[in-house]
C-alpha cells in the first residue's frame, strides 16, 4: 500500500510540474524576454493570451521566446503572408489585365456591333480605386475604355454590355466573415470585377442636438434598388461610430449608430454588394456619355447563369488595360491595411495555381508552401486576417520574415511595411525614442486583437524579425499599443 501510495504521490509531482510554465533555463535570458515575462504580469493582460518571438536572422539565435508556437487570431498582420506568397508565387512584376471584347459582327461600314460588349474581369483591384487615382479622377479609365471602343469604330451596340467576373468565384466574401463586418467599407469582398475599392460613400445630414434623427442626402457610386433603412442619430461624438448591414449581392441596407450632430453631408462608407453589376452600369453609362448608342440594359455573367448555364461566344479583343504592378500594390496592403486589396492578391495565388481564383484554394495553397519552406504554425481562412478563424504563431511569423529576408526580394519586401515614426499604420508610434525608423512592421488590429510582426534594425546594428500577438487584453487599444511599443523600444536598443 505504501508502495502504491508512493508511486501516486510521485506521478502527480511530476504531472504537476510538467504542466506549469517551463522554467527560467528554458527561456532566453535577455531584457527583451523580461521585458515580455513583466508585461504578462499587468492585472489587464493576466487573462489575455500573447505569443512572442525574436530572432537575430544573421546567428539564428532566439532573443526573446513567450509562447512563441502558440497559435492565436493575428488580425491583419495575415497580410504578410499573403503578401509574402505572391512575391514567391506571382512575382513583384505581376500586373492583373482587364479586357475589352465584343461578340457578333461589326459593320465597319456603319459602325453598328450586331452582339454584345463585354468586360472580362482581370481581377484587377485597383480600377478606380482612391488609392491609384487622385481625387475627381477615379473615373479616368472608364473614360478611357470608352475612347478605345470608339476607336475600334463601334458608334452603335445593338445589343448590350456584359460585365464577366467569373475569374473569381462568386462567394461574396471569405469564409469566417462576420454579418457585422459584410456592409462596412472594409468588408468588401473580392470580385473578378472589382470597381472603386468596392466601396461606396452614404451622405447623411444630421440634426442640431445629439439623439435627433438623420437623413440620407446622397449615396455614391449610384447603386440601383438598393433600399437602406435608417437609423442612424446625431451624437455630441466626432466620430463615425454608424455600421452598415448588408449581404453581398442584397440591395437591402440597414444603418444604426451614431455620427456627428451639425453635418450637411457626413460620408459613412459601405461595401459594394454587387461590383460586377456596378461595372457594367458605369461602363455603360461612360460609353452612353461617348455618344455610342446601346439597345439594351447592363447585365451580368453572373445574372445570365442564373437559370440555365450561359455559353460564352466567340470573342474580339478591343483592349486590354493593365494594373499597376504587383509590388505596388503589396506596397499598399502592408502599409495601409487594405483587406480588399490582399484578398485580390490571395484569389490570384489560387488562380495562377489552379486556373480558378478561390479565397479557400489560395489559403490552401500559401499553407501548403509555407509548410514545406518553414514548417507547422498557420491556419488560415483569408488574406487579409479579418476573419476570426485564421491563427497562426508568432514563431511562424518570424521564420517567415526570415526566409523572406533571405530571397533576392527581401530588401523590398522589408520596405513594403509600415515604419515606426514614419510611415504607414505605424507612423504615429515610438516617435522620439530608438525605435523611430528602426522597427519595421505590418500591425493588426481587431476587437480584443492587437499585433505586430517584421523587422527591427537595432542601434547595436543587429537584424532582427519579430512578432508579437496579444488575444483577449482588458485594456484600451491605445493601452495594449504602449505595451507593444515598449517591446519595439528595447528590441531596437538590443
Amino acid at each position: 500500500m505504501r508502495y502504491i501510495l508512493f508511486i501516486l504521490f510521485y506521478t502527480l509531482f511530476n504531472f504537476s510540474s510538467y504542466s506549469q510554465t517551463p522554467s527560467t533555463v528554458d527561456k532566453p535570458n535577455t531584457n527583451v524576454q523580461k521585458l515580455a515575462e513583466e508585461l504578462m504580469l499587468k492585472p489587464d493582460l493576466d487573462q489575455a493570451a500573447f505569443s512572442f518571438y525574436v530572432k537575430d536572422m544573421s546567428t539564428g539565435t532566439v532573443i526573446a521566446d513567450y509562447n512563441g508556437q502558440m497559435c492565436i487570431p493575428s488580425a491583419s498582420t495575415m497580410k504578410l503572408v499573403t503578401t509574402a506568397t505572391a512575391t514567391q508565387f506571382l512575382g513583384r512584376g505581376y500586373r492583373f489585365k482587364t479586357q475589352l471584347m465584343y461578340s457578333g459582327e461589326l459593320d465597319t461600314l456603319t459602325g453598328a456591333l450586331n452582339g454584345d460588349l463585354y468586360i472580362i474581369g482581370g481581377g484587377d483591384p485597383t480600377l478606380g480605386s482612391m488609392y491609384f487615382n487622385k481625387d475627381e479622377h477615379e473615373r479616368d479609365f472608364l473614360q478611357e475604355w470608352a475612347a478605345a471602343v470608339s476607336n475600334a469604330g463601334i458608334k452603335t451596340i445593338n445589343g448590350r454590355v456584359i460585365a464577366d467576373a467569373s475569374k473569381y468565384n462568386y462567394d461574396g466574401v471569405p469564409a469566417g466573415w462576420v454579418w457585422g463586418d459584410l456592409g462596412n467599407y472594409y468588408g468588401a469582398g473580392p470580385s473578378g470585377l472589382t470597381i472603386f475599392d468596392n466601396m461606396c460613400r452614404i451622405g447623411f445630414k444630421t440634426g442640431k442636438n445629439a439623439g435627433d434623427s438623420t437623413e440620407i442626402v446622397c449615396i455614391n457610386p449610384y447603386i440601383p434598388g438598393l433600399t437602406v433603412q435608417n437609423e442612424v442619430k446625431s451624437a455630441d461624438s466626432k466620430s463615425d461610430n454608424a455600421y452598415v448591414y448588408g449581404a453581398p449581392y442584397s440591395l437591402d441596407w440597414f444603418v444604426q449608430g451614431s455620427i456627428p450632430k451639425n453635418e450637411e453631408n457626413f460620408e459613412v462608407k459601405a461595401s459594394i454588394p454587387d461590383p460586377e453589376y456596378l461595372t457594367a452600369i458605369e461602363v455603360n453609362y461612360a460609353l452612353r456619355e461617348a455618344g455610342i448608342a446601346i439597345k439594351y440594359g447592363p447585365t451580368t455573367y453572373r445574372e445570365l447563369n442564373k437559370n440555365i448555364p450561359f455559353k460564352k461566344p466567340t470573342l474580339t479583343l478591343i483592349h486590354e488595360h493593365s494594373s499597376p504592378s504587383l509590388a505596388s500594390i503589396m506596397d499598399v496592403v502592408n502599409q495601409r491595411s487594405i483587406n480588399l486589396f490582399a484578398e485580390h492578391i490571395l484569389c490570384e495565388i489560387s488562380y495562377k495555381k489552379s486556373g480558378y481564383g478561390s479565397t479557400y484554394n489560395g489559403a490552401q495553397y500559401c499553407m501548403s508552401y509555407w509548410k514545406s519552406k518553414i514548417g507547422n504554425g498557420l491556419f488560415m481562412t483569408d488574406g487579409s486576417g479579418l476573419s476570426r478563424s485564421n491563427a497562426v504563431s508568432a514563431k511562424f511569423l518570424v521564420n517567415l520574415l526570415t526566409f523572406m529576408n533571405g530571397t533576392d526580394s527581401g530588401e523590398k519586401f522589408k520596405e513594403s511595411l509600415a515604419l515606426a515614426g514614419k510611415r504607414g499604420t505605424m507612423s504615429g508610434m515610438c516617435k522620439g525614442s530608438s525605435a523611430a525608423g528602426r522597427v519595421y512592421g505590418k500591425s493588426g488590429t481587431m476587437n480584443r486583437i492587437k499585433s505586430y510582426a517584421g523587422y527591427v534594425e537595432s542601434t547595436s546594428g543587429k537584424k532582427l524579425a519579430y512578432a508579437m500577438i496579444f488575444n483577449n487584453h482588458d485594456c484600451s487599444t491605445s493601452q495594449i499599443r504602449k505595451y507593444c511599443e515598449s517591446l519595439m523600444v528595447k528590441m531596437a536598443s538590443y
